[in-house]
């Protein structure tokens, strides 16, 4: 692969292609940002330039040498790239432990060792000390690349011995054209899938090859046409639905999002062709209907809201009661309730 090749994150590439190329190279870095945006492909260009036998002026990785070809292998094969994620939840002080035995012995063929840590927060504590342990007394020859979802679980010490890089979601227009190309989508397609990945393009990638995605627009958006209806009891019935549901809950809550952005869209502008459901305008239309601008917002904060801290450790059944029950008072119209999405345990 070549830096060219990269979707998005040209503040990133740009940075470490100038690294490579100036000999500027950090001893460690941290790349942070949700899944699938480019943070391990990245981690692993890097990987590979810092491994080739004759990298180009430009800082690019040759893509022909013996090395080159076993650090791009599925799954790599060369002897000083380390590649650690979690075993189970956490990544275990064994992992680290073995990490750290590889990287305090010599290179075994070039003069650089290279190990990339996916899950820097989702560390047990004894594994985030050993990491700790390595950023303060770094071998001379290693490059460590940590990769985080979320900042907010990576130890402050560790961060503050890391460069850190944040990588953004991409934008929509981005990722329409190389997710048409790869899946044989439309490009009205390509565009819905890319709103609802949040900007990841392999979570993208995974949602073009599900099946189930066309049932949950369309039982989200059933749920939405119903909220003004339903009682408090549906309505934490249905959030017990959404709690036993986990692995689609982002999922839930991207189409959502999205269904309402386009009635917001078009309540407020008439813009049909910004409407990223385009297959099925009539239905946009309808919350149009039934719901006004200021339904729509007060919808859509609820679940900005929601998303600020579902990912962070809160009671997630208690979140979801919350979230339901503002969506509703919303949808009929009702005043703000005086409820707030509980705090981080």
């Amino acid at each position: 692969m070549q830096w060219t090749e990269v979707v998005g994150q040209p503040l990133a590439v740009r940075l470490l292609q100038r690294a490579v190329r100036t000999g500027k190279v950090a001893h460690a870095y941290l790349f942070a940002g949700p899944s699938g945006i480019g943070k391990r492909t990245i981690a692993r260009l890097l990987a590979q330039v810092m491994l080739c036998q004759d990298p180009t002026p430009a800082g690019a990785p040759c893509g022909q040498c013996g090395p080159c070809r076993r650090t791009t292998a599925e799954p790599p094969m060369h002897p000083d790239l380390h590649m650690v994620e979690p075993d189970g939840r956490f990544i275990k002080t064994e992992q680290m432990k073995e990490l750290q035995s590889k990287l305090w012995s010599r290179p075994q063929e070039g003069r650089r060792a290279v190990a990339i840590i996916d899950g820097a927060d989702k560390l047990n504590p004894e594994a985030g000390n050993r990491l700790l342990k390595l950023l303060e007394e770094p071998p001379s020859y290693v490059i460590l690349i940590l990769l985080a979802e979320n900042l907010s679980g990576v130890l402050p010490t560790i961060l503050s011995r890391c460069q850190v890089l944040n990588f953004a979601p991409l934008p929509l227009d981005e990722m329409a054209q190389p997710l048409a190309r790869l899946t044989g989508k439309s490009a009205a397609e390509s565009r819905l899938l890319a709103a609802l990945s949040g900007g990841s393009l392999g979570r993208a990638l995974q949602l073009a090859q599900d099946e189930a995605v066309a049932a949950r627009r369309s039982e989200t958006y059933d749920l939405l046409l119903k909220l003004s209806e339903l009682d408090d009891l549906a309505l934490v019935s249905q959030a017990e639905v959404l709690e036993k549901a986990k692995g689609d809950l982002e999922d839930w809550l991207e189409i959502m999002t999205v269904w309402l952005r386009d009635a917001l869209l078009l309540a407020q502008m008439g813009a049909v062709t910004l409407i990223l459901n385009a297959d099925r305008q009539t239905e946009v239309a309808e919350l149009v209907r039934r719901s006004g601008t200021d339904q729509l917002l007060r919808m859509l904060t609820a679940l900005g809201d929601f998303r600020a801290v579902h990912r962070r450790n809160v009671n997630l059944r208690l979140a979801l009661d919350v979230l339901l029950l503002r969506l509703a008072a919303a949808a009929k119209g009702a005043p703000e309730l005086a409820l707030n999405l509980p705090t981080p345990l």
